[in-house]
């Protein structure tokens, strides 16, 4: 599948172009198709980006009290400001990201394309640290984008952005085809941001502290690709950063994110090297009463908190699940495509092994240590050796393997699944999935909820296959005169149905395995999805998804063993 992606769109028009050697920063200048460069600029859609009265409030804390500004179309405009002012929550704004009543951060106003007309552009957001698919191809992800580009209405009166296909977007960007994106370099990394930020055809261009962690000599390389990339495709592009000596030779005007005055103060050219005078750290604004929070107040709230949203979310995602599972999915091979990613993850060849061996000791020493052990075997051990093998029989099959299996697939494989989801909300893959228009529950939600459904199934049977045969083998050991016929004769005699290849019981049997795969599926995403600030709030994460899963499982298997006997 993921050739069919590569190589899609290879034949359109506009991507035959054969390109010169990149420039510098990376992007070709020239083509050998016909105003292939003029073509891209022209039609691309060019938007201004007006703010009317926006008002922020993060905590207790307001950011932007009224404020009014305008950012001038098809050119470059950076804001400025210290750390902590507030710049990555505008950002996050002006991309669509923060609804305007979240649990921490409110804001009220409108964003639009002038100072009267209320339709909002579209935007597109080269992330700071780039947030790519890495499981996908540098091709794919720009494919990704430009099948899910959206199509221009007819009463704005704007065509569609030339038809360049992924792999023509990366030779004009000079990012290597061949190379995985996890060992692409941070400059390539930036480029291959831009191309797919580009090829979803935005209005709007938003880069997020693009020079952030990087050497000056890197940092002006930087900028002189956003200016290159300007000019070329001649996009309304806003710059958020505080690295303002690098940036501002590149920028056509400039906006100080002032907290004292909660305004977007711009910036008149002949003051620019005013800048560093007028940029107040945060920290000085800071009222006490802010800090007035105890010592023990912050304990407990640092103890509470985390559990109460954890309850909470668990609540909520229950509630909403039936909605959340629509099998509504913008491009069904896009779909497929994730929903294999997370079947290797749940149910692949590492897990295969890790189930058969479970089985393996559970199936060993449910056999052996029940004939080993048995009470005044020497007497009831000829009486009741037939009943013992049925009995252990329809224990493995109904009761011990389901329970073994589905814990430990809701604690490794959903461990895994919440670690990947995890790093994609960490890593601003999810930011990006809803920059692109596309709702993180198709691509992912759905996806896993499939993946657990049909592997949790599928590794529960191969841990009762495995613990049959070793019960086999160890029956056998322990009673070399009797042998595997009998074994085979008595063991199963409590499983016999209707259907010679469907076990007595197994609705109740795939009943818990479709029931635990569906709840581990949904607590991992969650929590997964919940938001991540560092590294430790991932593993937090991890850590839940274990403890909720395992929980769970043992109160489905104790509520439908109930019913079940």
């Amino acid at each position: 599948m993921e050739d069919e992606l590569d190589q899609d769109q290879d034949s359109d028009a506009g991507a035959a172009a054969d390109t010169d050697l990149p420039t510098e920063s990376g992007i070709r200048t020239e083509t050998s198709a016909p105003d292939a460069t003029d073509v891209t600029a022209q039609e691309m859609p060019v938007s201004p980006l007006c703010l009317r009265d926006l008002c922020v409030v993060a905590g207790d804390r307001t950011l932007l009290d009224h404020v009014d500004a305008k950012f001038p179309e098809a050119k470059i405009t950076v804001v400025v400001g210290g750390s902590g002012a507030g710049k990555s929550v505008l950002l996050r704004i002006l991309a669509g990201l923060l609804p305007k009543h979240g649990e921490s951060i409110h804001w009220s106003g409108s964003i639009g394309r002038s100072e009267t007309e209320s339709e909002r552009p579209r935007v597109g957001i080269v992330f700071q640290q780039f947030a790519l698919f890495d499981e996908l191809s540098a091709t794919a992800n720009v494919q990704f984008a430009i099948d899910h580009r959206p199509k221009r209405s007819s009463r704005r009166m704007q065509p569609e952005p030339a038809s360049w296909s992924a792999k023509a977007w990366l030779e004009h960007l000079g990012v290597p085809l061949k190379t995985a994106v996890a060992n692409l370099s941070g400059g390539q990394k930036q480029r291959l941001a831009i191309a797919r930020t580009l090829a979803a055809a935005p209005d709007v261009l938003l880069y997020d502290e693009p020079t952030s962690g990087l050497d000056s000599a890197s940092g002006r390389l930087v900028a002189d690709l956003i200016r290159e990339t300007q000019t070329t495709y001649h996009r309304t592009s806003i710059v958020v950063t505080h690295d303002y000596e690098t940036l501002l030779p590149i920028a056509d005007k400039v906006f100080l994110f002032d907290p004292q005055k909660k305004d977007l103060v711009e910036i008149p050219r002949d003051d620019w090297d005013d800048i560093p005078n007028r940029m107040i750290p945060v920290s000085m604004l800071d009222d006490d009463s802010e800090r007035s929070v105890t010592k023990r107040e912050s304990i407990m709230a640092r103890l509470t908190n985390p559990f109460f949203e954890t309850t909470g979310g668990a609540i909520s995602a229950a509630f909403w699940l039936p909605l959340d599972l629509l099998p509504i999915v913008p491009r069904v091979r896009w779909a497929g495509r994730f929903t294999l990613h997370y079947l290797r993850l749940v149910a692949g060849p590492s897990a295969w092994v890790y189930l058969v061996i479970a089985g393996l000791i559970v199936g060993f020493t449910s056999t052996y240590f029940t004939f080993r052990f048995l009470p005044f075997r020497l007497y009831t051990q000829p009486l009741l050796i037939d009943e013992l093998l049925s009995s252990i029989g329809f224990a493995l099959y109904r009761v011990l393997v389901p329970i073994l299996a589905t814990i430990l697939v809701a604690a490794r494989c959903g461990a895994a699944v919440s670690a990947d989801v995890g790093v994609k909300q960490y890593g601003g893959q999810v930011d990006a999935m809803r920059t692109l228009g596309v709702a993180p529950r198709a691509y992912l939600l759905l996806p896993i909820v499939i993946a657990f459904v049909i592997g949790t199934p599928v590794l529960e049977t191969l841990a009762f296959y495995s613990a049959k045969f070793i019960s086999m083998v160890a029956f056998s050991a322990s009673y070399p005169n009797v042998g595997p016929y009998f074994w085979e004769q008595h063991f199963g005699r409590n499983l016999t149905g209707e259907s010679p290849w469907l076990n007595l019981g197994w609705k109740w049997v795939l009943l818990k395995n479709v029931i635990c795969g569906l709840g581990t599926a949904t607590i991992a995403y969650y929590q997964g999805l919940a938001p991540k600030r560092s590294a430790g709030d991932v593993s937090r994460s991890i850590t839940s998804t274990v403890l909720w899963t395992t929980l769970f499982v043992l109160t489905v298997h104790f509520a439908v063993a109930l019913l079940e006997f």
